[in-house]
């Protein structure tokens, strides 16, 4: 890094030997340095006076974890409890004296075994709910006491009888005994003989007790909250018994602080709580134990040293940050100083450049990296104006540029219209908009129709889906070609749209007296073909042996022929009727489809065989009467058997498949023929295409028999479509509803 600042130092000081002087890095850390190290004395002479801050943090951490203590120490109790219990259910005979209702063998084996315990009370209950044991600690002995005791009065042992589950889990509470009026932490478990509930039995430790041992564990002191009172405590604030009772209830909360307390997860720490005038750092939670919320607890530490410590020091430390702050704020200023004033001539040139004036330069001079800044940006601003003058020379060109092309597109015929990517529209010379003006007149005397153009598939822009390459749009009696092609100058970026329109109505004219000649001819040629198809058969059918086998060959040309003209005028006639409409008229009726199916392959059966073709019709016992014109659907019916027949050589198979569903029915033509590729399958349907194949000259046509079919089977509503392979055969499939739309129109 070094180096490359030495070479590019070289560059813009030429002849100039590099000088290392003092660097801005130099006059930023050097100064900053040494106020560093004034501050990390001065701030460790502040950690000195001020660990008293630290103090009231230990203090927060020192109550919570106390709180936590406590829950640990509780938790640890309840275990000792429970193998208490175990230890007392599980002597030898008791579950089932018990279960007995041997209420003297209970007490004969409970009895040693509680003296053993350290338990201030044990009571051992029946399945009925009868008392067998009640034991009581006074002083340092544990004794049965007679007390009119009603076990359904404890919740626990109450609950564990309605249950009689004998696997159920134990239960435990804090209440206060009837006796000595002192609280209680009891434990119930429930005692099982032969899988049903032979009793309960409930241990307890009074809570005096039990907070001397969670005192010792949690080193801080503990109030136990019932019902928003203190029920019991380790503050050792109250003289007799009465001033402790007292000091009780001056720990009281209020119910709403008790409820939110006991229904938090967390604990919730309170500075400075003052009882009998001394301050305490305290923090409450429920009292839990195995997911239960037993009661509310607190634990509570003495703050007076903490606060008593903070207000001493509190002033000296203001002081001295008043002092560092004076001291930063002053140096900071000298040291800008030094650094902005070159900085804000760099801007004031740069504002300059920005606006317009590259005359401008900085004029600094300096070894530091400002200097080589400053010399870089007037290298910069001059290597800018240079290429400004560039940009305007070849702007120049651009414009004479467009202008050119504005006059190509006013001087061309066509209408161009350019679409920009947010679907903008902009009419790029006057024939296009001169279009757009006679398309909107136009389109109030009818409405606009819109077609693709015929032949070949239509490419789709992928950014606008109903844009089409070529489409036609007929406007009352105006028609236009329209024409688009996406601007993309490479694969990924795409400019707009641009579309081409031309006015192609007198084209249209020519075409349409075309289709009407077409028409006019096709039906003045049927009438001397039906003479001619007539006279043939009725020579072949009466003749006899009077025509020998040359003159019925030459008859059976003639008929042959002569049906080939028919369905080729027959095509045309229908093609001439679609592309003068753009449908064909239907004349709707109940028409039984497997019987025309049949009657067709009837036709058609004795010239598969002729050709030596394998025919067979498969049609189910039942298919519905559909709503058709006969004579087109015969028709469809006959182009599709038709194609099969041509184009299938001698020796394969043709067969013909009916199938009948509720709403439709299904029209398979399957063959063993030439096949077609998926590039002629594309254009199939089209009008004037025909299949070739080097096998098949012989086969004459039009090209629009599948175009009629595919027409007729559509203003049914229908559709139909083609599955081929080439050398293995077709399948055309030809799908009908039950019940066709109203035709069209006639």
């Amino acid at each position: 890094m070094q180096e490359r600042r030495i070479k590019l130092a070289a560059q813009l000081h030429p002849g100039r030997p590099f000088r290392l002087g003092l660097r801005i890095r130099g006059k930023i850390v050097l100064p900053y340095l040494i106020l560093t190290l004034v501050i990390a004395l001065v701030g460790t002479y502040v950690v000195i006076n001020l660990v008293a801050g630290s103090l009231n943090e230990r203090l927060d951490n020192h109550v919570l974890e106390s709180g936590r203590a406590v829950l640990d120490a509780l938790a640890q109790h309840e275990i000792r409890h429970i193998a208490d219990l175990q230890l007392v259910i599980g002597t030898r005979g008791m579950a089932a004296a018990l279960a007995g209702n041997q209420l003297d063998e209970v007490w004969r084996l409970s009895g040693p075994i509680a003296t053993t315990l350290n338990v201030d009370c044990l009571i051992i209950v029946t399945a009925q709910g009868e008392t067998v044991v009640h034991m009581l600690k006074t002083g340092d002995v544990l004794e049965r006491v007679d007390l009119d005791f009603d076990p359904q009065d404890v919740w626990i042992i109450n609950n564990l009888l309605k249950e009689g589950d004998p696997q159920a889990f134990p239960k435990r509470g804090i209440g206060s005994h009837p006796l000595d009026e002192r609280y209680y932490y009891f434990t119930a478990i429930p005692v099982e003989w032969e899988d049903e509930l032979a009793g309960v039995v409930m241990m307890g430790t009074t809570l005096s007790n039990l907070l001397i041992n969670l005192k010792s564990q949690a080193m801080a002191d503990i109030v136990i909250y019932q019902e928003a009172q203190a029920v019991e405590t380790t503050l050792a604030l109250a003289g007799d018994t009465a001033d402790r009772r007292a000091l009780l209830r001056e720990l009281a909360m209020s119910p709403d602080l008790y409820g939110a307390a006991l229904a938090s997860d967390e604990a919730t720490l309170y500075e400075n709580v003052t009882v009998r005038g001394r301050a305490y750092r305290m923090v409450h939670a429920p009292l839990t134990v195995a997911g239960e919320k037993l009661a509310l607890f607190a634990v509570a530490l003495p703050s007076d040293f903490v606060l008593q410590r903070a207000s001493t020091s509190r002033f000296n430390y203001a002081a001295i940050s008043v002092a560092a702050t004076v001291g930063v704020f002053f140096l900071g200023y000298v040291i800008a100083q030094r650094i902005t004033n070159p900085i804000e001539r760099l801007v004031r040139t740069s504002r300059a450049v920005a606006e317009g004036d590259l005359a401008q330069r900085t004029g600094i001079e300096s070894s530091d990296e400002v200097g080589v800044l400053a010399t870089a940006f007037d290298q910069m601003t001059e290597r800018l104006e240079e290429r400004t003058d560039a940009l305007e020379v070849s702007l120049q060109t651009q414009r004479e540029t467009a202008s050119r092309m504005r006059s190509i597109l006013s001087s061309i015929g066509d209408g161009v219209i350019w679409e920009d990517t947010q679907g903008n529209f902009v009419p790029l010379n006057g024939a296009a908009e001169e279009m757009l003006a006679v398309m909107a007149e136009h389109f109030l005397y009818g409405p606009m129709r819109d077609f693709p153009l015929a032949g070949g598939d239509q490419n789709v822009d992928e950014d606008n889906p109903w844009l089409m390459e070529s489409r036609r749009v007929y406007v009352a009696d105006k028609v236009y070609t329209v024409h688009s092609a996406a601007v993309k100058p490479d694969e990924e970026t795409q400019l707009g749209t641009v579309i081409v329109i031309r006015d192609i109505t007198l084209e249209v004219q020519a075409e349409q007296l075309k289709d009407a000649f077409v028409a006019h001819v096709s039906h003045e040629l049927r009438t001397p073909l039906t003479s001619i198809k007539g006279y043939s058969s009725l020579l072949l059918s009466t003749a006899g042996a009077a025509l020998n086998p040359n003159q019925q060959e030459f008859l059976n040309r003639i008929a042959r022929h002569t049906d080939d003209l028919v369905a080729m005028i027959n095509a045309l006639l229908d093609f001439s009727e679609v592309e003068a409409s753009g449908r064909l008229g239907l004349r709707l009726q109940p028409v039984d489809f497997g019987e025309l199916i049949a009657s067709v392959a009837k036709d058609w059966r004795e010239k598969m065989q002729d050709k030596d073709l394998k025919f067979s019709l498969e049609i189910p016992g039942y298919v519905a009467t559909i709503s058709a014109d006969a004579a087109r659907l015969r028709w469809a019916v006959v182009n599709l058997i038709r194609n099969a027949h041509q184009y299938t050589p001698e020796g394969g198979r043709v067969w013909v498949r009916v199938d009948s569903r509720e709403d439709r029915v299904i029209l398979d033509v399957v063959d063993t023929g030439t096949g077609i590729s998926l590039e002629d399958q594309r254009r199939l349907f089209s009008r004037f295409y025909r299949v070739m194949h080097t096998q098949d000259d012989d086969v004459r046509g039009l090209g629009l028999g599948l175009y009629v079919t595919r027409a007729i089977v559509e203003a049914h509503g229908g559709y139909i479509q083609v599955v081929s392979e080439l050398d293995k055969g077709s399948t055309f499939t030809m799908v009908l509803p039950v019940r066709a739309r109203e035709p069209l129109g006639e």
